[in-house]
């Protein structure tokens, strides 16, 4: 079996120069948003700030639960201050 020009499909032959330079462009890419650490620390950021306004959104219940039991705890410590004066 003779090999044509056309056909690049034997284990000898390296792939075609434009692939080489994908495949090396992507793992340039790849290299240097491992490298830009302020990118992922801003995304770490980002997601947790997404993450806790999801779960405040989700638990906002609990929350108001939490903010009437504090403003009744005031609101008592007041009256019985005022009461022993």
């Amino acid at each position: 079996m003779s090999e044509t020009p056309e056909n690049n499909t034997t284990a000898d032959t390296p792939p075609p120069v434009e692939q080489q330079r994908q495949e090396l462009a992507e793992t340039v890419d790849a290299l240097a948003a491992k490298l830009d650490v302020p990118a992922r620390v801003n995304d770490a950021a980002s997601r947790t700030a997404h993450t806790a306004q999801v779960k405040a959104q989700e638990n906002s219940t609990v929350l108001i639960g939490a903010a009437v039991a504090a403003v009744l705890a005031v609101g008592t410590i007041v009256i019985v201050r005022r009461r022993r004066r």
